[in-house]
């Protein structure tokens, strides 16, 4: 998806003006079902690179053409829950108008008593998806626990891709939370809790205004919202096409479900608005698909993946669709890569069955 160049506010800015925690995040989300915080202080976390923690949970990590930088811990799995959040806030300083460079995003791995892995946690809602890198936003993931996984591996990591060279742009943490619950309902309570607070944030760090990735409303069937974040997925009711909305305060069109999964899309984040506010905006493009001629898995990994746009990988379920989609040569098409690059990429939406 397009990204538009922003203003920078300066880190020296955002250190200033740091005085203190959330209150009403302090100690925990303040939520019925779950207020314990299993992620420790960022300042407890390990830094690798160009990492730096500001203090107040608030980190930032950039990358350079000679060293990255990234933030993990080590977290215990307790043994009575069935699912996991792992939530923060996040802002890009800076976000590439024509990939993923620059994103701050949330991974994960779960792993056995003897410290292997066992699966690994990544999901595209772990990865801001803004153009707007002025604002702080929720980005998240929630998984079930693997039955046989005693501890979980932590990161906070800044996004990049081979056809941008790093530069140093930066990428902004906060409040960090890693939240062990029984229900997806429950993990939703938090991440509402979270969304609640962004105006906090904007307070705290000066920001000119705060959007949520997250946004939802579990009341109403319409968004009323007046106008729309670049990015935002729209739709009127009873209409079947998706728009996204662009930085020219116009819409983009999906010609189909095949272009919107291969950018990585997921129906649950589109709003469906009146036909008549719909209208009010012009459509000025189409969206177009580039999927990669070959394939990709990981090492010790069975999964292969398309890889669509130079981002978003989507899995292919069995033999009979590979060779469907890629001929009965698809094996040779095949490009293998170290599991440590697993978390450079967002994941779309599986491919169906052509059985």
């Amino acid at each position: 998806m397009n990204y538009k160049k922003i203003a920078i506010i300066s880190l020296f800015s955002l250190v200033l003006v740091v005085s203190g925690p959330l209150s009403a995040l302090a100690g925990g989300v303040s939520v019925e079902t779950n207020e314990k915080n299993y992620a420790p202080a960022i300042d407890g976390w390990t830094e690798y690179g160009r990492a730096e923690v500001l203090g107040n949970d608030l980190v930032k990590v950039a990358q350079t053409k000679n060293s990255n930088g990234h933030l993990y811990t080590d977290v215990n799995i307790p043994n009575n829950d069935d699912y996991v959040l792992f939530v923060a806030y996040a802002r890009a300083e800076n976000p590439n108008t024509k990939n993923i460079s620059g994103l701050p995003y949330l991974y994960a791995y779960f792993l056995d008593d003897d410290g292997q892995v066992d699966e690994y946690f990544a999901q595209t809602s772990m990865r801001l998806n803004s153009v707007d890198g002025q604002y702080w936003h929720v980005i998240y993931g929630i998984a079930e626990v693997p039955n046989s996984s005693e501890s979980m591996r932590l990161f906070l990591k800044q996004a990049e891709t081979s056809v941008i060279t790093p530069d140093g742009r930066a990428a902004w943490f906060y409040m960090p939370g890693l939240y062990f619950v029984d229900s997806q309902h429950e993990a939703e309570d938090i991440i509402d809790a979270y969304n609640d607070e962004l105006s906090n944030v904007k307070n705290i760090f000066g920001v000119s205004d705060y959007h949520s990735s997250a946004n939802r409303d579990h009341n109403e069937d319409y968004d009323h919202t007046p106008d729309y974040s670049v990015g935002t997925l729209l739709k009127c009711s009873g209409e079947p096409e998706v728009y996204s909305m662009t930085a020219n305060n116009t819409l983009k069109l999906f010609p189909n479900e095949q272009t919107f999964y291969d950018w990585g899309n997921s129906f649950a984040d589109v709003k469906t608005i009146s036909c008549s506010k719909l209208d009010d905006y012009e459509v000025s493009g189409i969206w177009s698909d580039d999927r990669e001629d070959y394939l990709i898995k990981f090492h010790d990994q069975p999964a292969v993946y398309a890889l669509s746009n130079d981002i978003y990988l989507r899995l292919i379920p069995d033999e009979y669709t590979a060779k469907k989609m890629y001929g009965s040569h698809w094996t040779s098409l095949i490009r293998e890569y170290p599991i440590s690059d697993m978390g450079n990429y967002s994941y779309g939406v599986p491919y169906q069955s052509l059985k």
